[in-house]
């Protein structure tokens, strides 16, 4: 079987300076490049005409649960924000059970302190920090983007992930 990993992530915007703004100043990621896609192999990866976006790379500054960026063990992850300017992208928010969505977690050294750091520059959040214990300790956040992509905060280093003692399948 072929070696798998995972490249990037990305996420449609409808306004990428201003999510710019908030996953660098607010959420704290770094710049990795500027990107601009127009026609010719887009159009053809999309599948659809005359296909124009723009992009930021944006990188976690402390790398992937503890792999700093320049190991070669997975730290290259990178976060991209991309706007469709051609074709416009629909916008529709959709609650946070609903099929298909999706959550993107980021590691912090202090939930709490991000919540308030969170809060206080009027960034919409899902609930108070919460403490999960019995699977070990975690302490979690979750939190909208100002397009409403909900993104979860986990506090680094709380805890262990202890044995289950059941079974949802034997597949």
């Amino acid at each position: 079987m072929t070696r798998i990993t995972i490249d990037h992530i990305a996420i449609m915007v409808s306004d990428l300076e201003e999510s710019l703004r908030f996953y660098r100043d607010i959420v704290g990621m770094e710049v990795v490049s500027p990107e601009e896609h127009e026609g010719g192999p887009i159009n053809e990866m999309t599948q659809m005409g005359d296909v124009h976006m723009r992009e930021y790379r944006l990188r976690a500054p402390g790398g992937v649960n503890g792999y700093t960026r320049d190991q070669a063990s997975g730290g290259q992850l990178t976060f991209d924000l991309i706007e469709w300017i051609r074709p416009t992208s629909p916008q529709q928010r959709q609650p946070i059970h609903h099929v298909p969505s999706a959550h993107i977690c980021f590691g912090v050294d202090d939930v709490p302190a991000t919540y308030e750091r969170l809060k206080a520059a009027g960034v919409e959040i899902v609930s108070p920090p919460v403490s999960f214990a019995g699977e070990g300790e975690w302490h979690v956040l979750f939190f909208y983007d100002p397009d409403g992509n909900l993104l979860e905060l986990n506090e680094i280093g709380t805890g262990q992930q202890e044995d289950h003692d059941f079974n949802w399948s034997t597949a």
